[in-house]
Protein backbone atom coordinates (compact mmCIF):
# COMPACT_ATOMS: atom_id res chain seq x y z
CA UNK A 1 0.00 0.00 0.00
CA UNK A 2 2.91 2.50 0.98
CA UNK A 3 4.85 1.50 -2.60
CA UNK A 4 1.09 2.36 -4.40
CA UNK A 5 1.01 5.89 -2.22
CA UNK A 6 4.60 6.92 -3.12
CA UNK A 7 3.98 6.21 -6.45
CA UNK A 8 0.82 8.19 -6.73
CA UNK A 9 2.49 11.11 -4.52
CA UNK A 10 5.69 10.88 -7.27
CA UNK A 11 3.63 10.95 -10.63
CA UNK A 12 1.03 13.93 -8.49
CA UNK A 13 4.70 15.82 -7.58
CA UNK A 14 5.52 14.80 -11.53
CA UNK A 15 2.56 16.52 -12.77
CA UNK A 16 2.71 20.08 -10.67
CA UNK A 17 6.05 20.51 -12.03
CA UNK A 18 5.88 19.74 -15.64
CA UNK A 19 3.69 23.03 -15.88
CA UNK A 20 5.57 25.90 -17.16
CA UNK A 21 2.69 28.54 -16.86
CA UNK A 22 5.38 31.39 -18.47
CA UNK A 23 6.28 28.55 -21.09
CA UNK A 24 2.81 28.28 -22.11
CA UNK A 25 2.37 32.15 -22.67
CA UNK A 26 5.07 32.94 -24.83
CA UNK A 27 3.95 30.30 -27.12
CA UNK A 28 1.08 32.09 -27.41
CA UNK A 29 1.99 35.39 -27.92
CA UNK A 30 4.27 33.43 -30.68
CA UNK A 31 1.08 31.86 -31.99
CA UNK A 32 -1.23 35.02 -31.86
CA UNK A 33 1.35 37.06 -33.93
CA UNK A 34 1.86 34.27 -36.22
CA UNK A 35 -2.00 33.83 -36.64
CA UNK A 36 -3.19 37.25 -36.00
CA UNK A 37 -5.52 37.73 -39.41
CA UNK A 38 -5.25 41.18 -40.28
CA UNK A 39 -8.72 42.32 -41.73
CA UNK A 40 -8.18 44.81 -43.42
CA UNK A 41 -6.10 43.20 -46.41
CA UNK A 42 -7.92 42.97 -49.26
CA UNK A 43 -8.91 39.18 -51.51
CA UNK A 44 -6.73 38.33 -53.60
CA UNK A 45 -7.72 38.32 -57.15
CA UNK A 46 -6.13 35.18 -58.24
CA UNK A 47 -7.74 33.10 -56.61
CA UNK A 48 -11.26 33.62 -57.03
CA UNK A 49 -11.77 31.02 -59.55
CA UNK A 50 -9.63 28.52 -57.12
CA UNK A 51 -12.36 26.70 -55.61
CA UNK A 52 -10.08 25.29 -52.59
CA UNK A 53 -8.16 28.02 -52.16
CA UNK A 54 -11.39 30.50 -52.05
CA UNK A 55 -12.16 29.45 -48.78
CA UNK A 56 -9.06 30.43 -47.13
CA UNK A 57 -9.10 34.35 -46.08
CA UNK A 58 -5.23 34.95 -46.66
CA UNK A 59 -5.21 37.27 -43.61
CA UNK A 60 -2.24 35.93 -41.34
CA UNK A 61 1.28 34.09 -42.56
CA UNK A 62 -0.31 30.76 -41.00
CA UNK A 63 -3.29 31.26 -43.78
CA UNK A 64 -0.53 31.69 -46.26
CA UNK A 65 1.62 28.70 -45.49
CA UNK A 66 -1.56 26.63 -45.80
CA UNK A 67 -2.78 28.60 -49.09
CA UNK A 68 1.38 27.89 -50.78
CA UNK A 69 0.80 24.04 -49.81
CA UNK A 70 -2.08 23.75 -51.85
CA UNK A 71 -1.13 26.10 -54.58
CA UNK A 72 1.66 24.17 -55.47
CA UNK A 73 2.70 24.35 -58.82
CA UNK A 74 0.30 27.61 -60.18
CA UNK A 75 2.98 29.81 -60.63
CA UNK A 76 0.41 32.99 -60.72
CA UNK A 77 -0.84 31.88 -57.67
CA UNK A 78 2.01 31.44 -55.21
CA UNK A 79 3.52 35.05 -56.40
CA UNK A 80 0.01 36.21 -54.87
CA UNK A 81 0.46 34.46 -51.86
CA UNK A 82 4.18 35.81 -51.59
CA UNK A 83 2.99 38.93 -51.56
CA UNK A 84 0.45 38.75 -49.42
CA UNK A 85 3.13 37.04 -46.52
CA UNK A 86 5.24 40.37 -47.52
CA UNK A 87 1.87 42.65 -46.92
CA UNK A 88 1.45 40.91 -43.94
CA UNK A 89 5.35 41.18 -42.46
CA UNK A 90 5.44 44.90 -43.69
CA UNK A 91 2.15 45.68 -41.63
CA UNK A 92 3.75 43.45 -38.26
CA UNK A 93 7.12 45.81 -38.65
CA UNK A 94 4.92 48.86 -38.86
CA UNK A 95 2.72 48.11 -35.26
CA UNK A 96 6.59 47.54 -33.95
CA UNK A 97 6.44 44.08 -33.95
CA UNK A 98 8.96 43.01 -37.08
CA UNK A 99 9.27 38.86 -36.61
CA UNK A 100 11.86 36.61 -37.94
CA UNK A 101 10.66 33.13 -38.46
CA UNK A 102 12.55 29.78 -37.26
CA UNK A 103 12.27 25.65 -38.19
CA UNK A 104 14.42 23.42 -37.14
CA UNK A 105 15.61 21.12 -34.20
CA UNK A 106 15.36 23.28 -31.09
CA UNK A 107 13.97 26.17 -32.60
CA UNK A 108 11.51 26.62 -30.28
CA UNK A 109 14.15 26.35 -27.65
CA UNK A 110 16.01 29.30 -29.59
CA UNK A 111 13.36 31.47 -30.20
CA UNK A 112 12.08 31.59 -26.66
CA UNK A 113 15.63 32.24 -25.45
CA UNK A 114 15.72 35.16 -28.02
CA UNK A 115 12.40 36.72 -27.02
CA UNK A 116 13.42 37.19 -23.43
CA UNK A 117 15.29 40.64 -24.23
CA UNK A 118 13.53 42.08 -27.42
CA UNK A 119 15.15 45.03 -26.91
CA UNK A 120 19.09 44.04 -28.29
CA UNK A 121 17.89 42.84 -31.61
CA UNK A 122 15.76 45.51 -33.62
CA UNK A 123 12.94 44.29 -31.50
CA UNK A 124 12.64 41.02 -33.30
CA UNK A 125 10.47 38.63 -32.15
CA UNK A 126 11.39 34.91 -33.14
CA UNK A 127 8.82 32.62 -34.09
CA UNK A 128 9.28 29.04 -34.18
CA UNK A 129 7.02 27.59 -37.24
CA UNK A 130 8.39 24.23 -37.35
CA UNK A 131 10.89 21.60 -35.19
CA UNK A 132 12.15 18.85 -36.80
CA UNK A 133 9.98 18.18 -40.05
CA UNK A 134 9.03 21.32 -42.17
CA UNK A 135 7.32 21.32 -45.56
CA UNK A 136 8.35 23.05 -48.52
CA UNK A 137 5.91 25.80 -48.68
CA UNK A 138 6.40 26.85 -44.84
CA UNK A 139 10.18 26.80 -45.76
CA UNK A 140 9.49 29.23 -48.61
CA UNK A 141 6.89 31.57 -46.87
CA UNK A 142 9.23 31.59 -43.95
CA UNK A 143 12.65 32.75 -46.56
CA UNK A 144 9.88 35.48 -48.18
CA UNK A 145 9.38 36.81 -44.21
CA UNK A 146 12.58 36.56 -43.32
CA UNK A 147 14.04 38.47 -46.26
CA UNK A 148 11.33 41.46 -46.23
CA UNK A 149 11.51 41.78 -42.24
CA UNK A 150 15.94 42.18 -43.26
CA UNK A 151 15.45 44.63 -45.83
CA UNK A 152 13.00 46.19 -43.68
CA UNK A 153 15.62 46.42 -40.98
CA UNK A 154 18.04 48.03 -43.17
CA UNK A 155 16.19 50.52 -44.85
CA UNK A 156 15.07 51.82 -41.41
CA UNK A 157 19.16 51.53 -40.15
CA UNK A 158 19.92 53.17 -43.50
CA UNK A 159 17.38 56.61 -42.80
CA UNK A 160 18.35 56.51 -38.77
CA UNK A 161 22.18 56.77 -40.16
CA UNK A 162 21.23 59.12 -42.62
CA UNK A 163 19.29 61.71 -39.98
CA UNK A 164 22.53 61.01 -38.47
CA UNK A 165 24.36 62.45 -40.29
CA UNK A 166 22.76 65.29 -41.23
CA UNK A 167 22.78 66.41 -37.16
Amino acid sequence: MKKILVIIFILFLNQTFCQNVNEDSEQKIQHKIYSKCFESLKPIPEIENHIPLKIISFCSLSECVMGFEYAKDEKTILEAISKRAIEICVILYDEGTPIYLTSGMDSSYDADEKNQNLTDDNHLVYISVAECLSSKSLEKIKDIVNEQTKKLINKNQTKTYLLKEEF
